[in-house]
């Protein structure tokens, strides 16, 4: 018998405030908000996609401690990671000015 997890020890799924758009937002653990964009990618697709500002997080999931961001240092993380990985949200070009989600560098 699995127990639900804690929604408040990790990630959590919320919409976009300034955009819509599917998210994970993590405060908990963390010395700062963290928002992602809720699409999972492999370890090697996150490296591409990555940029100065545009951090690459590994998303690692459990039944029974629900689901937890932790973060992608490439000097000591695996390139064989068995868990998927998420990208730091960025509103799309053009969405119009609002109020910015707490921990995105949109």
């Amino acid at each position: 018998m699995t127990r639900p997890a804690k929604a408040s020890t990790g990630a959590v799924r919320a919409d976009c405030p300034r955009c819509g758009a599917p998210t994970l937002r993590q405060t908990a653990g963390l010395p700062w908000a963290v928002t992602v964009d809720d699409s999972r990618h492999t370890p090697a697709q996150a490296a591409q996609l990555t940029r100065p500002n545009r951090l690459a997080w590994c998303l690692r999931e459990s039944p029974w401690s629900g689901m937890r961001l932790a973060e992608v240092l490439p000097s000591v993380h695996s390139k064989d990671c068995p868990h998927a990985h998420v990208l730091e949200h960025e509103c799309p070009e053009g969405t119009l000015p609002g109020r910015r989600p707490e921990g995105a560098l949109c």
